[in-house]
């Protein structure tokens, strides 16, 4: 796969996270459930994924090579049900930019432990001074962000609508 086309589709991912979440936390807020928006959320993934294999829209599947896969692989689903349940929750209290700064930035910490030693079959990608100096950076964001929560909100009639 071209390294550009990697590239925007990781990113588009990203975008797809935020929104994602924005919608997750309306439904928590109707709801009154973090339980119930993140289940709603997995209900409507999963009757989407399964309308895409079953139309065949990536082509033909392996399915009958569930046997194969590593116990610990299925955990994958568990752990994101995880995941939208607390971001869920979070993402009213931080805000979206502190609450995907806090993500990325955990995600970029495990990721930098897991790729130092090659865990769940992947190759070993050793830590670097820049991968390091990332996670810094991150850190930084995450708590610039918090900082600014600080200040006053600016009265929304005073902005303009270029600032908006």
């Amino acid at each position: 796969m071209d390294m550009l086309i990697a590239l925007l589709g990781a990113a588009s991912g990203g975008g797809f996270l935020s929104v994602g979440a924005a919608a997750n936390a309306q439904l928590r807020q109707t709801l009154h459930s973090p339980i119930a928006a993140a289940a709603i959320n997995f209900m409507v993934g999963s009757s989407t994924l399964t309308l895409l294999l079953v139309l065949w829209v990536f082509g033909p599947q392996q399915l009958d090579r569930l046997g194969q896969v590593p116990w610990w692989a299925f955990g994958g689903g568990g752990l994101g049900a995880i995941y939208v349940t607390v971001n869920t929750l979070v993402v009213s209290q931080l805000g979206l930019t502190t609450t995907t700064l806090a993500v990325v930035c955990s995600q970029m910490v495990l990721s930098l432990v897991i790729d130092q030693w090659g865990w769940f079959g992947l190759a070993p990608h050793p830590i670097s001074a820049a991968r390091v100096v990332a996670i810094g950076l991150l850190l930084g964001a995450v708590t610039l962000t918090q900082l600014d929560r600080n200040s006053p909100a600016p009265d929304a009639r005073s902005v303009s609508s270029c600032d908006r």
